[in-house]
């Protein structure tokens, strides 16, 4: 196993021409070998999207975004268009901590997929490594990334303030699979504000996946739960990801204890 790297390696220059007036700073940042050891799909290094003007506080809410089948690997120059990172570099101000994990084949060149024990591994090390708003943790991904917001929201839902699964999957082993635990998730999801959104003509991931999951998840008592499905758009709707409204929803949303509250306007 290669050497310990610096915890922070700057990559501004490899991610392409992010001018100095743009509103963020993006870095490279690896976990411990010890923890690392603990993960079994998730490259050590991942990326980290922080606003220029200033580093984060304990007041930046962390927004976490998971990747698709096509950005999996170790190769992070895939992620540096993902597009959260796109969209607010195109921004005149950049309101989160954004942190971008990979999923990657293990040792053994097993066949990669996003893991809540990974993510777990990745989320405690951000705790005690980097400053940002606990009661405001937002969770967000596309494709296989959607089946992981899914799966890891279930898994951990006291962790985020808001979701936002885009054409997810709903279970391990390919993008028609269905986990067999899906009323248990509805009903651990239940507390929290969810905005799924779909493509109508989607052909990889069918959107009947997001419309069940509405479905139970209206049945388990969820009160917060949006469904928008997009109108002439097949799986890839990663456009919907540089949405003003849907950052601006995800900010009005704030743990408050076991409850989350919803303010009219984005909280500052």
């Amino acid at each position: 196993m290669k050497a310990l790297l610096p915890a922070f390696i700057a990559i501004t220059s490899s991610f392409g021409a992010l001018s100095m007036a743009e509103p963020m700073k993006i870095e490279v940042r690896r976990l411990p070998e010890s923890a690392a050891a603990t993960t079994t799909f998730l490259n050590p290094e991942y990326v980290v999207a922080s606003p220029a003007a200033a580093q984060a506080t304990d007041k930046t809410p962390l927004l976490i975004f998971l990747h698709g089948a096509g950005e999996r690997g170790t190769d992070l120059t895939q992620l540096k268009s993902v597009p959260p990172i796109r969209h607010f570099s195109q921004q005149t101000e950049q309101p989160f901590l954004i942190v971008v994990p990979q999923c990657a084949p293990d040792k053994a060149g097993k066949k990669d997929e996003w893991q809540a024990a990974d993510l777990e591994v990745l989320f405690k090390q951000l705790e005690k490594d980097q400053p940002f708003d606990k009661s405001r943790v937002y969770l967000i991904g596309n494709s296989m990334g959607g089946y992981g917001t899914w799966l890891w929201g279930s898994a951990h839902p006291e962790r985020f303030a808001g979701l936002a699964p885009h054409a997810g999957g709903l279970g391990s082993g390919g993008p028609r699979a269905v986990s067999p635990d899906l009323t248990g998730w509805a009903k651990r999801l239940a507390p929290l504000p969810i905005w799924i959104f779909h493509g109508d003509r989607d052909n990889v991931v069918p959107p009947e996946r997001s419309e069940r999951m509405h479905t139970l998840l209206k049945s388990a008592g969820a009160k917060q739960v949006r469904l928008t499905i997009l109108a002439g758009q097949g799986h890839g709707i990663g456009g919907n990801l540089s949405n003003p409204e849907l950052y601006a929803w995800l900010l009005r949303q704030r743990r408050q204890g076991n409850q989350v509250v919803e303010n009219p306007l984005p909280i500052k």
